[in-house]
């Protein structure tokens, strides 16, 4: 008995390694960014092959805490690589804000933030609006967000991953002067 509960306990924490790592591998993955890719790849492979093999290492599939300790590990893994992920929070984000009354308000204020702007009028469906296009690290995302909502409670917003950004101004984190390129 001891040794099955052991046994789930290791094949939990084998799966608290590798799911996450496949959360974040996947994310690179989109963002096309092959050598960390690879690299989180045989790692991932390497602590799955241990799992697996702990848990069909006592024969036929009757050990109950193995298979809880796979189960749960792959579930809590999960849980664990979306934290994560969300804390890393790699890569960029499109961000549309459609502002009835304080579109350039709004602009001007993401110019101040250090944030680039793209200004594009539209038509709604009363009247023309101001579109703008901001492009910002992802981990910059929550604040625009709380500035936008702030300044403009009715503004509508819309975000996106952005695969790739080439050109024009992307300011990063680290950068006090924006990010010109």
């Amino acid at each position: 008995m001891r040794e099955s509960i052991v046994g789930g306990l290791l094949i939990f924490c084998l799966r608290l390694g590798d799911v996450p790592i496949s959360t974040l591998r996947t994310m690179l993955m989109v963002q096309g960014r092959r050598l960390p890719v690879g690299l989180l790849a045989v790692l991932e492979s390497t602590i799955w092959v241990m799992a697996i093999s702990r848990l069909l290492s006592k024969g036929p599939l009757t050990d109950p805490f193995r298979i809880a300790g796979y189960s749960l590990g792959f579930a809590c893994g999960t849980v664990i690589g979306m934290t994560l992920e969300r804390w890393l929070a790699f890569g960029r984000t499109l961000v549309r804000v459609i502002s009835r009354e304080h579109s350039h308000t709004l602009r001007e204020r993401l110019f101040e933030e250090g944030y680039g702007v793209t200004a594009v009028t539209g038509h709604g469906r009363e009247r023309e609006v101001l579109i703008l296009f901001v492009v910002t690290p992802r981990r910059r995302l929550r604040h625009l967000m709380a500035m936008l909502k702030t300044a403009d409670p009715h503004a509508f917003i819309t975000h996106e991953p952005v695969s790739e950004a080439v050109g024009g101004y992307l300011p990063t984190l680290g950068d006090p002067e924006g990010g010109k390129r």
